[in-house]
């Protein structure tokens, strides 16, 4: 073990103990960028931190950035100021297509990029596809959840499986200005058809949220062919999760490592903050056998290629 010295903005300097192994762990986390962070303040979830402080930590982790995601707000504007506050921390502000910003919205989406906005994420909990999943949530406030009524929500297909219109006019859009679309929480059929039609019209950046343990590993083929990558949050290896390293990792190796990101989706009240997530995300991919070049390509080179082309 070697010693040495690290300086904190909020501890002070303290002594920690290295090897091989956290020195790697630290040069991946250097530099990386994760494209999945909540922070609060937050309209109907407690929220682990504020952004202020999301943004702080992840300058001390000396991380390249992070997308900031809300599921009821531009969030564009703080991003811009915490870009400002943390000199070299890239935030990148985002808009997620639910009922507080008129769902499928054609002019939030044009207003959210004018604002610096580089992400567009489909309906989240106001996807029709995912409110039982929302009634399930033991973060959200009861009121807020039943306010959700089945066949209120948005979808972005016909009963027959075709693309709406609204859809396509989304798309339109951030084709127009050159966005990030992500699938939100909306089905993988609507998934699949939402990325074949970006695929048309040449949208190269595409997302699918964290669709493991949802899509059929035959959707998931399906929607690497798009050219998307999918999303694998370590949230879901987390107490309370969907799944554990072993099969993140694995599904990380059937689709291909340079088609698939990893991100945390922190920023819940028992979790740690986003910035640690990444740490414990990339040495436990570590540990269960990802060299460290297919990590560094999980974390920082896929996710910087996908905000910043």
């Amino acid at each position: 073990m070697q010693g040495e010295t690290v300086e904190s903005e909020l501890y002070g300097p303290y002594p920690v103990q290295t090897n091989e192994l956290t020195n790697q762990i630290e040069e991946i986390l250097r530099g990386s960028f994760d494209l999945h962070v909540h922070a609060g303040p937050d309209a109907y979830q407690v929220r682990r931190m504020d952004a202020l402080d999301t943004a702080r930590v992840a300058h001390e982790a000396e991380m390249a950035g992070f997308v900031l995601k809300s599921h009821q707000t531009v969030t564009a504007n703080l991003a811009t100021t915490l870009n400002r506050v943390y000199p070299g921390l890239s935030v990148e502000g985002s808009i997620t297509l639910n009922r507080e910003v008129g769902g499928l919205n054609c002019s939030a989406i044009e207003s959210a990029a004018k604002l610096g906005a580089k992400v567009v994420w489909m309906p989240t909990h106001s996807a029709e596809f995912s409110f039982g999943k929302l009634k399930q949530n033991p973060h959200l406030t009861d009121e807020y959840k039943d306010s959700f009524e089945r066949g209120s929500g948005f979808k972005l297909t016909s009963d027959d499986g075709r693309l709406l219109e609204q859809a396509v006019d989304v798309i339109d859009v951030i084709k127009s200005h050159d966005l990030v679309m992500a699938s939100g929480h909306i089905s993988p059929v609507e998934t699949l058809a939402l990325f074949r039609e970006g695929k048309t019209q040449g949208i190269e950046r595409m997302i699918a949220t964290h669709p493991v343990g949802i899509a059929t590993p035959e959707e998931l083929q399906a929607i690497v062919e798009t050219g998307a990558f999918v999303e694998h949050t370590f949230l879901s290896c987390m107490p309370g999760g969907s799944s554990d390293p072993r099969e993140l990792v694995a599904s990380v190796r059937e689709l291909g490592v340079e088609h698939c990101v990893v991100t945390t989706d922190f920023g819940q009240p028992a979790n740690p903050p986003p910035s640690e997530g990444m740490r414990m995300a990339i040495a436990i991919l570590l540990e269960m056998g990802l060299t460290g070049s297919e990590v560094t390509m999980l974390v920082k080179d896929n996710p910087l290629r996908l905000v910043h082309g």
